[in-house]
C-alpha cells in the first residue's frame, strides 16, 4: 500500500490519497457544520474537475470532518442575496451542474455518512454510487427544502425517484422527510449501515469491492418507471393530498410533482432543467422569502442574551400530574439526561400522568421508531410521589397544577421551605404574572415562567418569563433547558397571558361574537382554515377547553377591563357543562376522542339563531385584525423586544401560517394604516372592542411597519 498523500489546497475540503483511492474530507473552517456556500461549492467543482482528469484515481470516498454533522445542506443565507430571477436560477445550476458533473466521474464514489445529512448533503450522497450510514442517533438523511419554500434542485428532485421508487421519493420530497439509518436502509437509500468507529474503512472497503458504478436504474421499480398511466396516477393522488393540507398557500410540492413528472417521462437531464427553472421562481416568491426568514427568526432564538452563564439541571421536579404535567415529565425525560421526579396529591392523578407520558412513547414503538426497551428505560427515569420526598434534590422544579394563584403561591412556599438554596422554581402558568406568584417567595429572583404548549410533545414553543425580580441566572438556565429539550424558546417580560395566549384571547373572543351573529361554526373555522391556520379558532376552543378558556378570558378581562370585553358565547357554553375535547362535548361533536362535525346543539344556547355561512373576508378581517391590535399594545409595553420574536412565537405557539411570515410580516404587508382605518369602521359598527389603540395609531401616521420600529436585536 502506497504512503498517505494529504493535499491542503483547498481550505473546505482536503483530499487523503492512499494509492488509487482518496478520501475526500468537507470541514468547513471556522463553523460548526458544514454547508453548501458559493465558495465551498466553487472549491468543491474545482476537485471535480481534478478528479475528472485523474486517470490513475479509481475509487472515491465522500466524508465529513465535523464530529457529528455530514454536510447541513445550501447555506441559507445565499437565498438572500438573489435579487432577480436570473441570479437565482444561476445559484441553483451552478451547484445542480457541479453535482451532476461528480456523479458522473469515471472513478467509483462512496458518501460516508455520520451526523445530519440534509438538504445539499443529501443530493451530493444521491451524486454517489453507494452511500453507507453511521447508526449513531444523530445521524439522519433527508430533503427538507419544502420547508424553506422550494424544493431539492440540485439534482435530489430528479434522482430521488430513480433510486428508491417514485411513492417513497414523494413522500420524502413532499413532506421535507428525514429517515433515521434503519430506515434509510429499508428504503435503499443507503446501502449499509454500521457501527460510526468503522464507518470510513466500511465505506473503503466497500469502495474496493465494487468493480463498477451502480446502474442509474437503481432501486426504482420497472412498472412504474415505464408505465405513464401508473405514474399520472401516482402524481394525481399526490397533487390532491398537497391540496388538501396546504389549501394551495405552499406552491414547492405542486412544482416538485411537476418537476418529477418531466424528469419521469422525459429523463434526467430534461429533469434538471426543469428543477432550475422552478425553483429560481419559487426562490424569489413571497412565500419562500417568508420561510427563510422564519428559519433565521429560529436560528436567532437559540442565542442566549442574558451574558450569565446557565447552570446544569440534572434533577427535574414536576408538580401535577395532569395532562401538561405528564407531557412535561415525558419530555424531560425524553430529551434530556435528567433525572425526574413527578408530584400530585394522589396516586389515581399520578398513574394518569405516567401513562400520558408513556401513551407518547408507545406511539414511537407502533411506529418502530423506539424499541420496547428503550421505552422501559425512558420510563423507568420518572418516579412518582405523593409528598416532598426526592425534591430537596431538585435543581429545576416545573409546576404546572391549576391555573389559581392561590394554589401557585402556596406550592412555591410548600417548595422554598425544603428546597436547596440554588433550586429555580418554573411555573407552567398560562396567563398569571410571573411576579404576583413571586410575591412574598423568599428567593423570587429564582420564579420564572416556563409555559409550555399543549400537546407538550408536539408543540414546539417555550415562553420563558421574566418576573421583575427574576435573576439573568435563572432565565438562562431555563432558556437552555428548553432548548436542551428541543423547543423554540421566545423571552418574554412578565405581564398577563405574556405574548401567544394575550393575543388569542381577542381571536378567540371575536369568533365568539361571530358566532352569536349567526355564522355557522363551520364557516368560521373555514374561513381561517384558508387563511391558513391549522385549525378554526372554534376547534381549537374544544381542543384547549372551553373551561380553561373561560379561566384565562376572566385574567386577561380583570387586567385589562377596559379593552377584553368578552363575548357570552364561552360562559353560555360552559354553563351546559361543555368542556371541549376532554369530556366529548364542545362545539363539536366528538367520538372516541375524535372531532366530528359541528355539534347542532350549540345553537340553542347562543340564541338560537338558524346558522348561516358568514362571509370569509370579513371574518378574517374581525378576528386578525383584533390579534394585530393587540400585538401593538405588547410590542409598545415591551413584552417581547421585537416584531420577530412575537412572530416567531405565534407561529410556534398557535400555527400562524409560516407562508405569511407571522402575524406582523403580514400586517405590513397589508399596511397598518390601511388596518388601522379598517379598525376605525369597525368601531363605529361592533363597538370599542375594536378601537385602534393608541400604539397602531401611533404607527399608522408615522407610516411605518412593525419591523422597522420594533427591529430584531441583532
Amino acid at each position: 500500500m502506497s504512503a498517505v498523500a494529504i493535499d491542503k489546497s483547498v481550505s473546505a475540503f482536503r483530499m487523503e490519497r492512499d494509492g488509487d483511492l482518496a478520501v475526500i474530507w468537507f470541514d468547513l473552517p471556522g463553523e460548526k457544520v458544514n454547508k453548501f456556500s458559493t465558495s465551498a461549492m466553487t472549491e468543491f467543482a474545482s476537485i471535480v474537475a481534478r478528479l475528472e482528469a485523474d486517470r490513475e484515481l479509481k475509487r472515491i470516498v465522500i466524508a465529513s470532518g465535523k464530529p457529528s454533522i455530514f454536510i447541513a445542506g445550501a447555506d441559507v443565507t445565499e437565498f438572500t442575496k438573489a435579487t432577480t430571477e436570473a441570479q437565482a436560477s444561476e445559484y441553483t445550476r451552478f451547484g445542480q451542474q457541479t453535482l451532476h458533473r461528480f456523479s458522473r466521474l469515471p472513478q467509483i464514489t462512496v458518501a460516508a455518512i455520520h451526523g445530519a445529512c440534509l438538504g445539499g448533503g443529501t443530493e451530493l450522497a444521491l451524486s454517489c454510487d453507494y452511500r453507507i450510514m453511521s447508526d449513531s442517533p444523530r445521524s439522519t438523511i433527508g430533503l427538507p427544502e419544502v420547508k424553506l419554500g422550494i424544493f431539492p434542485a440540485w439534482g435530489g428532485t430528479t434522482k430521488l425517484p430513480r433510486l428508491i421508487g417514485l411513492p417513497a421519493a414523494l413522500d420524502i420530497i413532499l413532506n421535507g422527510r428525514s429517515l433515521d439509518p434503519r430506515r434509510a436502509r429499508k428504503a435503499g437509500l443507503v446501502d449499509e449501515v454500521v457501527a460510526p468507529s468503522i464507518l470510513i474503512e466500511t465505506a473503503k472497503a466497500y469502495a474496493r469491492k465494487m468493480d463498477r458504478k451502480r446502474s442509474g436504474r437503481g432501486r426504482t421499480r420497472v412498472w412504474i418507471e415505464g408505465n405513464p398511466i401508473a405514474r399520472r396516477i401516482i402524481f394525481s393522488k399526490a397533487r390532491k393530498s398537497v391540496l388538501a393540507q396546504t389549501h394551495g398557500h405552499y406552491p414547492a410540492p405542486l412544482a416538485a410533482i411537476d418537476v418529477m413528472a418531466i424528469g419521469m417521462a422525459e429523463g434526467v437531464e430534461r429533469g434538471l432543467v426543469a428543477e432550475v427553472s422552478r425553483a429560481s421562481r419559487l426562490i424569489m416568491g413571497d412565500v419562500a422569502q417568508n420561510l427563510v426568514r422564519v428559519f433565521f427568526m429560529m436560528e436567532e432564538s437559540k442565542k442566549d442574551r442574558t451574558g450569565a452563564a446557565a447552570r446544569d439541571v440534572q434533577e427535574v421536579g414536576v408538580l401535577g400530574a395532569g395532562i401538561m404535567g405528564g407531557g412535561i415529565a415525558q419530555i424531560v425525560a425524553d430529551k434530556s439526561e435528567a433525572q425526574v421526579r413527578m408530584r400530585d396529591i394522589n396516586w389515581n392523578a399520578l398513574a394518569g400522568g405516567m401513562k400520558a407520558a408513556s401513551r407518547v412513547w408507545k406511539k414511537k414503538v407502533d411506529r418502530r421508531r423506539m424499541t420496547r426497551g428503550e421505552m422501559a428505560r425512558k420510563l423507568a427515569r420518572i418516579t412518582t410521589t405523593t409528598d416532598w420526598s426526592g425534591f430537596a434534590a431538585t435543581d429545576l422544579i416545573i409546576e404546572a397544577v391549576v391555573e389559581n394563584l392561590a394554589i401557585k403561591k402556596q406550592v412555591l412556599a410548600d417548595f422554598e421551605g425544603m428546597a436547596r438554596p440554588n433550586a429555580i422554581f418554573a411555573t407552567n402558568t398560562s396567563t398569571i404574572p410571573i411576579t404576583q406568584i413571586a410575591s412574598g417567595a423568599k428567593r423570587p429572583d429564582q420564579v420564572v415562567g416556563m409555559h409550555f404548549f399543549n400537546p407538550v410533545d408536539r408543540m414546539p414553543l417555550v415562553e420563558v418569563i421574566r418576573g421583575e425580580q427574576t435573576s439573568d441566572v435563572s432565565m438562562a438556565t431555563v432558556a437552555a433547558f428548553a432548548r436542551k429539550l428541543g423547543k423554540t424558546v421566545v423571552i418574554c417580560n412578565d405581564g398577563p397571558g405574556f405574548v401567544v395566549n394575550r393575543i388569542l384571547g381577542p381571536y378567540i373572543n371575536e369568533a365568539g361574537y361571530l358566532l352569536e351573529e349567526g355564522n355557522s361554526i363551520e364557516s368560521i373555522d373555514r374561513a381561517m382554515l384558508d387563511f391558513g391556520m391549522p385549525m378554526g379558532p372554534l376547534a381549537l376552543l374544544d381542543e384547549v377547553g372551553i373551561d380553561v378558556a373561560a379561566k384565562a378570558a376572566g385574567i386577561l378581562r380583570e387586567a385589562f377591563p377596559g379593552r377584553m370585553i368578552p363575548s357570552t358565547a364561552v360562559t353560555k357554553l360552559l354553563g351546559d357543562g361543555r368542556l371541549g375535547r376532554k369530556n366529548g362535548k364542545g362545539m363539536y361533536v366528538w367520538r372516541e376522542g375524535k372531532r366530528q362535525g359541528p355539534d347542532q346543539t350549540a345553537y340553542a344556547l347562543l340564541g338560537g339563531k338558524t346558522p348561516h355561512p358568514g362571509n370569509s373576508a370579513s371574518m378574517v378581517q374581525r378576528m386578525v385584525y383584533a390579534m394585530v391590535n393587540e400585538a401593538a399594545i405588547i410590542l409598545d409595553d415591551k413584552i417581547v423586544a421585537s416584531a420577530s420574536e412575537l412572530d416567531l412565537a405565534m407561529i410556534m405557539g398557535t400555527g400562524f401560517p409560516p407562508f405569511r411570515g407571522g402575524l406582523l410580516r403580514y400586517a405590513d404587508s397589508v399596511g397598518i394604516a390601511r388596518i388601522a382605518e379598517a379598525m376605525s369602521g369597525l368601531e363605529k359598527t361592533l363597538g370599542p372592542r375594536f378601537a385602534p389603540s393608541e400604539a397602531l395609531r401611533r404607527l399608522a401616521q408615522s407610516g411605518t411597519t412593525f419591523y422597522a420600529a420594533y427591529p430584531s436585536r441583532v
